[in-house]
């Protein structure tokens, strides 16, 4: 029978060898995000500790990477770790079967499309991993703050996460297309474009499908968002970077 969520994958991360998990979300039960729509959504997660957990203490490096959002950083970081940390738990207790061809199939037949990174970074886990999943589905969204480390390969599925101009440029120069947050009030660059969501609430990420890393595509900027704590550590952080 069906499941809404499925464990994908087990092993080391990419980015620091620690043990973390890839978990796919939404097979039955759509999330509620209404900016993603109907997007099977993937959360890369340690196995070790429960997010908010690894979060305040830095322990998620395995995840995310040198992501400068991080709350150990500059705590600015807009997903909530309330869903991760439920994942977690039912992760732990066994609740999610595992992944197999008879899933892959439904998601060949429905073509739903997958949110890369739903929270962490793709990058951490192999590229042969989700392969199959992208193939399958043949519709993606998704960024990555590990792009100067990273496969070049991604660059033709992720989009560099940027959060300034001079990082989208030289992100920009080594071939990648770049989604960068910026202040409410910061201009677009002239080869950027404002996140079509944001323009009008009523697109959702499962139908534009800009944000998948394609070179044909503009590159993408969006305003901050979020919790007012977490936007004003965000704009602190863009001051400090400007200096």
């Amino acid at each position: 029978m069906l499941q809404n969520s499925y464990v994908a994958w087990e092993g080391a991360s990419l980015i620091d060898g620690s043990p973390i998990v890839l978990i796919l979300t939404g097979f039955i039960i759509p999330t509620s995000n209404r900016k993603t729509g109907r997007q099977i959504q993937s959360w890369i997660i340690s196995q070790n500790y429960v997010p908010t957990y690894a979060a305040k203490h830095g322990f998620d490096s395995s995840i995310c990477g040198s992501c400068p959002l991080r709350l150990s950083e500059t705590g600015s970081c807009y997903v909530n770790l309330l869903t991760p940390n439920n994942i977690y738990r039912s992760y732990i207790t066994g609740n999610y079967p595992q992944f197999s061809d008879k899933e892959l199939a439904l998601l060949q037949h429905y073509r739903y499309p997958i949110r890369f990174g739903s929270y962490g970074d793709p990058t951490a886990v192999p590229l042969e991993v989700w392969e199959p999943i992208i193939l399958a589905s043949g519709k993606y969204t998704g960024y990555t703050h590990n792009w100067r480390e990273t496969n070049s390969l991604w660059k033709q599925y992720l989009m560099a996460s940027v959060h300034s101009i001079p990082e989208a440029k030289e992100a920009q120069n080594q071939g990648w297309r770049t989604f960068r947050i910026i202040a409410p009030d910061a201009p677009l660059s002239d080869n950027e474009i404002l996140c079509r969501h944001t323009e009008d609430d009523r697109n959702q990420c499962s139908t534009c499908l800009l944000c998948d890393g394609k070179s044909s595509k503009p590159n993408i900027a969006d305003k901050i968002h979020g919790l007012n704590w977490k936007v004003s550590n965000f704009l602190k952080y863009l001051e400090s970077i400007s200096n």
